[in-house]
């Protein structure tokens, strides 16, 4: 109901989510997204944090026990998302300690949000396991599909968005989400501002 078209939407599920192809498409938008477009990237699946190298990472289905080798790092996914030259990019994380992806601070609010450039992540949680929704979707990911669905709004901003996922969540699920600007990767202080479609009969 949101204004993504279908031929701009790039999908991979079970047996298609290894870190290769996780890790191609990603690069392949460096190039496909330009400085008029906006970005959006959502993973849902399992996440990982080494203590040892204090560095969490996305688990691609192809991903083997206690190997970080077979794993998608943040250091990766965040250095390709900076290369992406969109207008906004808003990178939307459902898995076990996916908070590890923010760094310290945030930035303020721009009166208009939407002029600037942006670079913000919404992840289910903090440094610590999430719900994964056995069968369903997650908590998490109910939440945010909920509020998506219900929103009447013409449009919103991902601020929005973040502050009604982590209020409502924890009151479901036993995590804490977390939602801020990205720093260091070319943020702006702007916002990725969601416009709902306007349905034609």
């Amino acid at each position: 109901i949101y204004n993504f078209e279908p031929e701009n939407v790039t999908f991979l599920k079970d047996e298609e989510a290894t870190r290769q192809n996780i890790y191609n498409r990603l690069r392949e938008y460096v190039e496909i997204v330009g400085p008029n477009d906006n970005f959006m990237l959502f993973f849902a699946g399992h996440g990982y944090f080494d203590d040892l190298l204090n560095e969490g990472y996305w688990v691609p289905v192809d991903g083997e026990l206690n190997s970080m080798g077979d794993y998608l790092s943040n250091s990766d996914i965040l250095k390709v998302v900076k290369e992406i030259k969109s207008q906004h990019t808003f990178l939307v994380a459902d898995a076990c300690f996916s908070g590890s992806l923010f760094m310290d601070g945030n930035r303020g609010y721009i009166e208009n949000v939407e002029k600037f450039r942006s670079r913000w992540a919404l992840a289910s949680g903090r440094l610590e396991a999430v719900s994964d929704g056995s069968t369903n979707n997650s908590p998490f990911t109910r939440t945010l599909l909920n509020y998506l669905g219900r929103n009447m709004k013409e449009k919103i901003a991902v601020s929005e968005v973040v502050q009604y996922v982590k209020f409502n969540v924890p009151e479901i699920a036993d995590q804490t989400p977390v939602g801020n600007p990205l720093r260091n990767i070319g943020d702006e202080g702007g916002e990725f501002i969601l416009y709902r479609r306007t349905l034609e009969f």
